[in-house]
């Protein structure tokens, strides 16, 4: 079965990938955690892309626990404005993720 990927972005991206064809909900950091629950239980979604303005610390380990403990994905993705800027950050951070160490880029 296939999984669907759904993105979850801060009210100023409504649009965005709406536009684009992907499935989008829009919240607050307070609605992030309520909104994961009520998704993640549906088998028919894998993989959740949040907008890191809307990620606390605390939702960032939560994210971790629900990682390990379903089959999900959860990728945070920097905000558009700051997307330059954190590229070689966001690189590192999924190349630790996905590998389980710290690499230096040179980009």
């Amino acid at each position: 079965m296939n999984k669907r990927i759904i993105f979850i972005t801060p009210e100023d991206a409504t649009y965005g990938f709406n536009l684009a064809g992907f499935e989008q909900l829009v919240c607050t950091s307070e609605e992030l955690e309520p909104l994961l629950h009520q998704f993640v239980q549906k088998s028919e979604y894998g993989l959740f892309v949040i907008d890191e303005r809307l990620v606390t610390e605390s939702i960032d380990n939560r994210l971790r626990e629900m990682e390990r403990g379903l089959n999900l994905v959860f990728v945070i993705m920097p905000p558009p404005q700051e997307m330059e800027a954190k590229r070689e950050d966001y690189a590192v951070r999924l190349l630790r993720k996905a590998i389980g160490y710290h690499m230096q880029l040179n980009l």
